[in-house]
């Protein structure tokens, strides 16, 4: 609200030195008024004013400069392929049952190719005795042959078959008992002359 007064008593603005509501005096010239303008920055807005790019980082002579958060970034990934033909399936072809000691009554799958047995906990037929070596004998399994071969692994104590020592190896037929250190297998086959794992994985 304005405060100041002219010399009738209108209340005009502070800037204007002229009343614009008194009636010009005679022989005063035709001086316009000029009015003040108010300008709030706040409700000021320009089109084609942009807001300011934020300053970039110098960078070293040679070396990239940072990704923009918008930029995509390119990512390439190696596809494997694995062929499953590739990987011989090892199926169970036969048993070992443990026939006295500690176990005795427990079953031991014997798999396609070599079975390692042995002292060590990471052998196929872990044999916990201290007569026997860590890799003490090998069950081989051959399908295209169908036989399954005991190899003695040049053991300390040696490796037996119904109590006769291989030297150092010897073919298995089904009921054969296996002796290593105290312990005893008995040998039963589940692949042979009559039975066999065909290529599509099917048992005849």
């Amino acid at each position: 609200m304005a405060d100041k007064r002219c010399a009738n008593g209108h209340f005009i603005d502070e800037s204007w030195d002229i009343c614009p509501y008194c009636p010009p005096e005679p022989g005063a010239s035709d001086v316009p008024v000029v009015r003040p303008r108010f300008e709030n920055p706040r409700t000021e807005y320009s089109p084609a004013r942009q807001a300011p790019e934020p300053p970039r980082r110098p960078t070293a002579a040679g070396a990239t400069p940072a990704r923009s958060m918008a930029e995509p970034v390119e990512r390439t990934v190696a596809a494997v392929k694995i062929d499953a033909q590739s990987q011989t399936k090892r199926y169970v072809v036969g048993w070992l049952i443990g026939l006295n000691t500690s176990a005795r009554g427990e079953s031991y799958p014997v798999r396609m190719g070599r079975n390692v047995l042995g002292r060590d906990r990471r052998s196929d037929v872990c044999v916990n005795d201290d007569q026997a070596s860590a890799h003490h004998a090998d069950l081989v399994f051959r399908p295209d042959e169908r036989r399954f071969i005991l190899m003695d692994h040049n053991s300390t104590n040696g490796t037996y078959v119904n109590e006769a020592e291989i030297e150092p190896r010897r073919d298995l037929q089904s009921e054969d008992i296996i002796r290593i250190g105290s312990h005893k297998f008995l040998f039963l086959p589940l692949c042979g002359e009559g039975r066999y794992w065909d290529d599509e994985g099917l048992l005849k």
